[in-house]
């Protein structure tokens, strides 16, 4: 009897250990993702700690470069086997991505402690003309910025930019004309509708005539208030200006932080003991007080006083002439002018630098324009008083004030009552 033959089985199916194309390719976005963005967060937190020792943008820049590269790149090659190179590329992939992570993790993480570098280096990122790369800086510092537009001066401007006033414009511009008017009669302006050469050059453009530093004084002075305070055991204050006919005077968080009592008085020695705080915001670093004008301190006049009329702040120009009112070392009502140094952003905020010399006790106090207008609040010296610098101070946009102005403030309360600290000039 024949034996059956046996059925053949059928061989087992090699097992494979390589992952799956989806998973490698998963895998290497990943890499590609950490590599990228560590790269950013690296490179901009090393640039923000040599800042620590240096300014200079070149140098922070190679340097953190230098280390961001070439120090995951040294441990790679300490990683790879001798005389073999395969997965090579993998190992030094590898270490890029960890490498970059760990470090920018380690930074940002520390947010408590590295968080004023990366606001400093955001600022220097941003004079430097790097947006992007300060927005980086800036959010991984824990600050959320908005970069003003950039306003183009009007045209006329140049006139007034040259110190040329705008007859001697008119004038130059008629002497260039050629002789035949006919000729070129439809580039000819009617001469009963053209700007008044007497005025200022962005007058027509701006809508109101610019005046001198005394006119603007004469006018505007008596709304200018100074504000003194009680504290723990001294007293402080600084300067404010009134905004509308009931009795809203704006100034610095500042300059009433901490304030147990305090009272206001006009150019013309009207005294206001019964303040309120209808608005105290330290982010900003501005506040609005509130006092009944009609009522100053029994046997004073009421002042004669108009409300300041409030600009835009988005445009200004850097170059354009600008004056403060206020008390500077409790020397009442002095009159500053200088110019419009920079539109400027300072650790994540916007400011307007300025020449305009200020010192302690102008904070608070108004930044007009030649027209009249309030620009900015006279806020701080760069740097501190004690920092040596040069008219280098700041003023808060008064865009930020309209922010808080309302038609009714629920939660006013006394000057003096529970939410401060000390208080500073």
């Amino acid at each position: 009897m024949a034996t059956p033959k046996p059925t053949p089985k059928p061989a087992p199916r090699p097992t494979s250990s390589e992952p799956s194309t989806g998973f490698r390719v998963a895998l290497i976005l990943l890499k590609i993702v950490a590599i990228v963005g560590g790269f950013v967060a690296t490179w901009i937190s090393l640039m923000a700690a040599v800042g620590m020792m240096t300014e200079n943008g070149y140098a922070r820049a190679l340097i953190a470069l230098a280390v961001t590269v070439l120090v995951p790149l040294g441990i790679a090659d300490r990683l790879l086997p001798e005389g073999n190179t395969k997965g090579a590329g993998s190992i030094v992939t590898d270490v890029l991505a960890i490498f970059l992570l760990v470090v920018g993790l380690a930074f940002t993480g520390a947010a408590k402690f590295t968080g004023s570098l990366y606001v400093r280096e955001g600022d220097r990122l941003a004079a430097a003309g790097h947006e992007h790369l300060a927005q980086v800086a800036y959010l991984l510092g824990g600050v959320r910025p908005t970069f003003p537009e950039p306003t183009p001066a009007p045209a006329v401007d140049a006139a007034v930019d040259a110190g040329v006033d705008a007859e001697a414009t008119v004038d130059a511009a008629a002497a260039e004309a050629p002789a035949d008017a006919g000729a070129v009669a439809p580039a000819v302006v009617d001469a009963d509708a053209a700007v008044d050469a007497s005025a200022p050059a962005d007058a027509g453009a701006m809508g109101k005539a610019e005046k001198t530093p005394a006119e603007l004084f004469r006018e505007l002075s008596p709304s200018v208030v100074t504000i003194f305070v009680e504290k723990g055991a001294g007293r402080g204050g600084g300067t404010g200006f009134l905004i509308d006919e009931v009795g809203v005077v704006v100034t610095n968080h500042h300059v009433i932080e901490g304030a147990k009592s305090g009272w206001i008085k006009f150019a013309n020695n009207a005294v206001y003991p019964d303040i309120e705080v209808l608005v105290d915001n330290a982010e900003v670093d501005l506040a609005l007080l509130g006092i009944d004008l009609k009522k100053p301190r029994e046997g004073d006049k009421v002042p004669d006083a108009k409300p300041l009329e409030l600009g835009d702040s988005e445009k200004i120009v850097v170059g354009e002439r600008a004056i403060a009112i206020g008390n500077p070392l409790g020397l009442e009502h002095t009159l500053t002018d200088g110019l419009v140094s920079a539109r400027r952003l300072h650790e994540g905020r916007q400011w307007i630098q300025i020449s305009v010399p200020i010192s302690p006790g102008n904070s608070g106090g108004p930044l007009f324009n030649m027209r009249g207008e309030v620009i900015g609040i006279n806020t701080a010296q760069y740097g501190g008083a004690l920092a040596g610098a040069q008219n280098l101070n700041m003023a808060v946009p008064v865009n930020e004030l309209k922010r808080l102005i309302k038609s009714t403030y629920a939660a006013r309360r006394k000057l003096g009552a529970p939410n401060a600290s000390s208080s500073q000039w």
